[in-house]
């Protein structure tokens, strides 16, 4: 299994991807090739035999020096064969060559699998947003921040 960056070619894998997972709250045809194609945003997509298996879409700002995880899927026959996991540690790979500090996304509360991921790879949970997915079904919003990194500072006598 491999992780690579997705291109307007994967739109009908993510499409079908968004389907399976999501349902009517599925991200639009447009939106997804939004995240193809804009500066601020990127795709992934985990792969094997050529058939993909996953999709992380992802946000940056570069202002902020954030990302942000906007959609997370794996396809129900393949959940819990470490995809996420792959997913997860290329967009947050991602996220720091374009220099964040701190990673974030939102996650259903009933989605158990999903919070001990982030849990596992250090995400803490920092808010609830209610009816975040419509009426009753509220999102627990995730944050990791990286330790900022030490400069080292070197002394000369005088």
């Amino acid at each position: 299994m491999k992780v690579r960056k997705a291109g307007p070619r994967d739109l009908p894998s993510l499409v079908r991807l968004e389907e399976e997972c999501f349902g009517v709250e599925k991200f639009s045809e447009n939106t997804l090739m939004a995240f193809l194609m804009r500066e601020d945003a990127f795709a992934l997509v985990a792969e094997e035999k050529k058939e993909v298996l996953g999709a992380a879409l992802c946000l940056c700002s570069d202002s902020r020096a954030e990302g942000r995880v906007a959609s997370m899927a794996v396809l129900g026959q393949r959940r819990r064969e470490g995809v996420a996991t792959l997913l997860l540690r290329e967009a947050e790979g991602s996220f720091e060559k374009r220099g964040a500090r701190t990673f974030g996304l939102e996650v259903d509360v009933a989605n158990e699998p999903a919070i001990a991921l982030y849990l596992k790879h250090g995400y803490s949970l920092r808010a609830i947003i209610r009816d975040y997915y419509g009426a009753g079904r509220h999102a627990y919003v995730m944050e990791k921040v990286l330790p900022s990194k030490k400069r080292k500072v070197s002394v000369r006598p005088s």
